[in-house]
């Protein structure tokens, strides 16, 4: 622990960041490259060392980036940068076309962070502490650690990241049983490999990044994956680029952007490229996509495209879909299509009972262990955060009208349950989900972090309060783990 300078003599515009993962960090970062002189940053994060987040936090080399290299800079004027750090920190081989180990990332972020630390000193202090609950009045947020620690901020930024699928309703005890594990992100327990047969009830990334950390740790058994499609994500492969053919003359319904894409894709293919051309093209636009539909339709695609568009948009690496693909063949995998009816613990395992989808009867499926791998819940209604429950409980925040994120005005301004946009409180990533519908992938990230990054630095230049954040918390660790 180390204490900063209470009562400064001079004014101190506070930023707290709630949330060190990939935006809350490289938020960090930016702020401080671009520090005025009264400036002080108070990241607050459970972690010992931020910058790695649910994303970047896996230990296991196998779980590999969705996205190249060449995409994946931290940094929007310079989508080089990855590219070049990893050719100094992990291989000179490196690729632009390459995906690269997801712990590589994690150590990049940190680094970012690091060299921005060592460059402003004493401006960033870390707590490794959670936050509670928040309050504002007379022009300074207060905020509570679980620890008993108040902080005092002039903007508040939430960088929550991605929170843990929800339970699922079905499962009745077996949510407490040690044979159901709600969350996928938490450490596989040690005795999996034990295990003859595990069930994961959802098919998208979540179930894939689990059945590699499940190979990685020993377990040899079957993998049921259970799913109402039956749908995996796609694999990438080398595209040809192609033209951007949205705009807004484009049809603003579900279905006539549907048939728009399979008409362009039809293009496509008569060229001698696939759909994948297709779908990048819509990456530079989608969030403009996306807000051109109504609210109505937005709700359709919802119902009725989504998990269509989230196996052709967000795709896993070429040698991954090869080892899952072999794994199917061999048996060592089983797809199963349909709903969950019944889930009861018997017999030392679970006991699973599912209409199937194609022929609508009742079928048996007996396994040592079930796997939540539905993906990140978020609905914030329900999610167990204090700090969430306590701001939406004041009004302070609400979740926008899908339930996908909270209300979030165009510069990242949470609003309030009137409407009203906050004057010190801000969030980017998941969170603005239900505005954007693209954001959580790094490239519409890092736009995200720079752009608020501006807004708040311009903030700093004619307000501030007195730093009261006392003990400044753990010093962030030179080393990288």
């Amino acid at each position: 622990m180390r204490s900063s300078d209470k009562g400064s003599a001079h004014p101190t515009c506070t930023i707290a960041v709630v949330g060190g993962g990939f935006t809350g960090a490289m938020l960090c970062s930016r702020l401080l490259r671009q520090s005025p002189g009264n400036l002080s940053i108070v990241l607050i994060e459970r972690e010992v060392l931020p910058g790695r987040g649910v994303a970047y936090g896996t230990k296991i080399d196998r779980h590999l980036l969705n996205v190249r290299a060449n995409n994946m800079s931290a940094y929007p004027d310079q989508p080089d940068h990855f590219v070049k750090w990893a050719q100094c920190n992990y291989s000179a081989a490196v690729r632009p076309e390459d995906f690269l180990p997801r712990p590589l990332y994690g150590e990049y972020i940190i680094d970012q962070l690091l060299e921005a630390r060592g460059a402003n000193p004493g401006k960033l202090h870390h707590i490794q502490d959670e936050v509670v609950s928040l309050s504002h009045a007379g022009g300074a947020a207060k905020i509570r650690l679980a620890g008993g620690q108040v902080i005092t901020a002039t903007k508040v930024v939430l960088a929550l990241g991605h929170f843990p699928p929800g339970n699922l309703p079905f499962l009745g005890k077996t949510n407490q049983s040690a044979r159901y594990l709600s969350n996928p992100w938490s450490p596989t327990p040690t005795d999996v490999a034990q295990d003859k047969n595990v069930l994961l009830i959802g098919s998208g990334l979540t179930s894939v990044d689990t059945i590699i950390e499940l190979r990685a740790k020993g377990f040899q058994g079957t993998i049921h994956i259970l799913s109402r499609h039956g749908l995996l994500p796609k694999s990438h492969n080398s595209s040809t680029p192609f033209p951007v053919f949205w705009n807004q003359d484009s049809p603003k319904t579900a279905r006539g952007l549907l048939r728009e894409v399979r008409r362009q894709v039809e293009l496509s293919e008569a060229n001698g490229a696939d759909w994948r051309s297709v779908i990048d093209s819509l990456r530079p636009v989608t969030q403009e996509v996306w807000r051109s539909l109504p609210l109505v339709e937005q709700r359709r695609f919802l119902r009725h495209l989504r998990t269509y568009w989230d196996v052709h948009r967000h795709r896993i690496a070429e040698r991954i879909a090869e080892q899952m693909a072999a794994q199917i063949r061999s048996g060592h995998i089983q797809m199963h299509v349909g709903r969950v009816t019944e889930c009861r613990e018997e017999g030392g395992g679970v006991e699973i009972s599912y209409r199937d989808r194609k022929s609508g009867e009742i079928r048996a499926l007996g396994v040592d262990r079930v796997v939540n791998c539905t993906g990140p819940d978020s609905d914030y209604r329900r999610v167990a955060s204090p700090l969430l429950s306590d701001l939406m409980d004041q009004g302070l925040v609400r979740p926008d009208p899908l339930a996908l994120g909270l209300d979030v005005a165009d510069d990242g301004a949470l609003l309030d349950a009137e409407g009203v946009p906050s004057d010190f409180l801000y969030t980017l990533g998941p969170l603005r989900k239900g505005g954007l519908w693209e954001s959580i992938a790094v490239p519409e990230l890092r736009v995200q972090i720079y752009d608020l990054a501006e807004r708040l630095l311009n903030s700093c230049k004619s307000s501030g309060i007195e730093s009261e954040h006392g003990a400044a918390g753990v010093e962030l660790s030179t080393s990288v783990v």
